[in-house]
This record gives structure tokens, sequence and C-alpha cells, in this order.
């Protein structure tokens, strides 16, 4: 998880301050002990003690030791962050295991490192409001908060027999005293203030983050809207250019045709009573009106032509389609072809490209798929299986889309169904004809 500097730096600031706390409080233990010594107290001090402490060497140098050993695991962990939990869960052990023993070698003296502890693994955390992380979180901040109501000298003392270092204090004078009771309370009170400083901060930051993550998937919603109906917009408009074409071709083929034969018959009718041998050469006119009809009508058809379609087999068209789709989407499209030995007409080969096409564009589209297998089987009848593994639809919508694949293949006499199957599944029935059946 990213981090705003001012949390880093208020972390920063927490490390110092527990630093000059531990060798502040471990200092002391052995100044006190050289005073008392000195001035010839030392058996007044175990009098007053309830229990005969470690050495104050050794005091000083395991406080150090450990609080340097804390300081290597957090600063570690910060410039090696590992993705895996459980070795997230083990630093997390190593530290508090620390920290208690520094506690323990301070003779109960100072708990403020339960508060650097819960900061760094808090802040460490890269899932921590995460749903499933609920619980531990809740259970880690009990245990933490716990800890430092356990771990203060008054209640801890009533349970286990404790040295105090306000006892090793009481011995100095009164003007010493009080500067060292100062300085030993303000560390205290200033590692509180930066902790909750330091949360504050990082609540304000989480807040803004959270806001900013939602105004950025409004806007990504909103662009979202927007591109869909510019899609629409443009189908649409393509849907229109593409009718003017077709009424275009049909006024400038069909319809010149169907207007040159309809005249050349009304001129028969009113010939063949009068003159049959003109009306024969107007009949042999109405004739070559009629092929140069078809021959326009079939050049207007193979115009409408899918182009991959062109000078190419159902097979190939189909290869090079699935490529294109291949190249710019990354779709991995499986295609299972047993139709070799099958002859189909092009209007059936330009339906059946159309429909593929149409659902490999709506799998990419609509279903966001990764995967797509095309299965051309050929039994009693052509099946053609599309599956795709995109998210699918809890309701099927007969969309345009849709509707004109039912359509088109209506008019070769084929049924297709649709199904959710871990995915989006389509299913295709085309019944065969004489002549389309393998060899």
């Amino acid at each position: 998880m990213n981090k705003i500097k001012s949390i880093e730096f208020s972390k920063d600031i927490l490390i110092f301050i527990n630093f000059l706390a531990v060798v502040y409080n471990a200092s002391l233990y052995l100044f006190c002990t050289k005073y008392i010594v000195a001035t010839g107290a030392s058996h007044s001090l175990l009098e007053n003690l309830a229990r005969i402490p470690n050495s104050p060497t050794k005091i000083f140098f395991w406080s150090i030791t450990l609080f340097a050993l804390l300081l290597g695991v957090i600063y570690y962990r910060g410039s090696h962050e590992s993705k895996s939990e459980v070795l997230f869960d083990r630093f997390a052990i190593l530290e508090i295991i620390l920290m208690v023993g520094v506690f323990i070698s301070l003779q109960s003296s100072y708990n403020g490192l339960v508060l650097l502890v819960f900061t760094d693994i808090f802040y460490s955390s890269k899932d921590f409001f995460a749903p499933k992380d609920k619980k531990y979180w809740l259970s880690f901040i009990i245990l933490c908060f716990g800890m430092m109501l356990i771990s203060n000298y008054d209640l801890l003392s009533l349970i286990i027999k404790i040295p105090s270092l306000d006892t090793y204090i009481s011995f100095l004078p009164s003007s010493i005293k009080i500067l060292i009771l100062f300085l030993k309370n303000f560390l205290v009170s200033l590692n509180i203030i930066v902790f909750i400083i330091s949360m504050v901060s990082f609540i304000m930051y989480s807040v803004t983050e959270r806001h900013n993550i939602e105004e950025e998937v409004k806007m990504v919603s909103r662009v979202n809207t927007q591109l869909n109906n510019y899609v629409a917009l443009t189908e649409k408009i393509a849907e229109d250019r593409e009718r003017k074409r077709i009424s275009r071709e049909i006024h400038d083929t069909l319809g010149h045709a169907l207007t040159g034969i309809s005249a050349g018959i009304d001129a028969v009718m009113v010939l063949i009573d009068y003159d049959p041998t003109i009306a024969k050469k107007q009949l042999s006119s109405v004739s070559n009106v009629v092929r140069e009809g078809i021959v326009d009508v079939r050049r207007s058809l193979n115009k409408l032509r899918p182009g991959a379609l062109e000078e190419r087999t159902l097979k190939d068209a189909l290869d090079k389609v699935i490529k294109e789709y291949e190249d710019l989407s990354k779709i991995n499209i499986d295609l299972l072809y047993e139709w070799d030995s099958v002859d189909l007409d092009s209007t059936k080969e330009d339906i059946i490209f159309r429909v593929i096409q149409e659902t490999l564009t709506n799998s990419l589209r609509h279903g966001h798929a990764n995967n797509v297998k095309i299965s051309m089987l050929s039994g009693e009848e052509f099946i053609i299986d599309i599956q795709d593994d995109g998210v699918g639809c809890e309701e099927i919508n007969y969309g345009y889309g849709l509707t004109q694949m039912r359509e088109r293949l209506a008019i070769i006499g084929g049924k297709v169904t649709f199904c959710n199957d871990n995915g989006f599944k389509t299913h295709i029935e085309i019944p065969k004809v004489k002549g389309e059946m393998d060899d």
C-alpha cells in the first residue's frame, strides 16, 4: 500500500522517540545505581525494592541489543515488502517478541514500544481494511492495547514482584529528581501524542483515498456509458448507411430491370395481335433485359458478400477473421472444423460466417471472454457450438444482434439457442439439403 510521506515521517519520529526512551531508561539504572553506591545507600535501596533487580550493566546491554534487533526487523521489512501473508505474520510475531524482550529487560519501566510496534505492523499491512481481515485486526488491536494496559507498572506490580525505577530515582537529589522525572514523562507523553497524530493522519489519508477511488469509479462509469452510447450511435449510423447502399443497389439493378421488363411485356401485349413478328422481337429484347438484370442482381449480391469470403473458402475466411480477432484483442479462439467435405452454397456460407462473426463480437464486447471454442460438426444436421468463458448474463435479452442471428438462420431453415454454461454458449442447427451431404 502506498503511504503519504507525513505518515512515514511520523513513524520515523516514533522510532526516534522510543530509541531515546529506551536509552534514557536503561541509562537511569546505571546512573542511579552508581549514585546510590557512591552515597552508601545500597542497603536502603534493597530494602525498598520488591525484588532484587538484574545488574544495571546487563539491563543496559540487553535493552539496547534487543531494541537494535527490533529496529533491524522494522527497517528490513520496510525495505523488503513481501506479498507473502505467512512471512508478514512471522515478522509481526518476531516484532512482538522483541518488544516484550525490551520491556522485560527494562524491568517493566517503559511500555511505549507497544505503540511503535502497533504502528509498524498496522502500516505495513496491505489489506487491513479487507472484510476477511476485520476479525484479525480487531484481535490485534485488542491485543496491543491490552498489553499497553497490563504493562503499566502500577497494575503489573500488583500481580508480580518487579523492581521499580522510581525507587532508584527517589534516592537522587530533589533538583535532579524533578528533571529526570520530567524528561521521563515527557518522552512517554510525546510518544503518545505522535502516535495519535500519525493515526489521525492515516485515517484522513485513507478517507481521502477512498473518496478519490469512488470518484474515479464514477468517472469511469460515466465514460463507459458515453462509450456505449457512442458505439450504439455508430452502429445505427452504419446500419442506416448500409440500408441506403442496398437501396441504391436494388434501385439501380433490380428496379431498372423490372421496369424495363414491365414496359416490354406491355408492348408485347399490344403487338401480339397485330404483328407477331415484332412481338417476338420485343420478347427477345425483354429476355435480354432479364438476363442483364440477373447479371446485375448477382453483381449486387456479390458486393454484399463478406469481404473475408471473397475468393476464399468458408474455412479460410474463418481462419482469417479469427486471426484478426486474436491479433487485435489477444483473445484465444479454438476452431474445430469438420466441414471439409461439405459443399455449401454462397448464401449459406455468408449467413454462417456472419453469425459466427457476430457471436465472436458479443463474446469479446459483452462477455469479456479470454477463450472461445468454435465446434463445426456434421451429422444428421450441421451443428455449430460456440462456447466462451466470459461473464455470461443472468437473463438473455434479445437485442438487435441476437435477433438478426435468428432471422438470418431462419432464411436457411436454421435454429439457434443461447444459454449460460460456464460463460455463454451459442448452439446452432442447420438442416442439410441435397448436394450438401458429406462425400
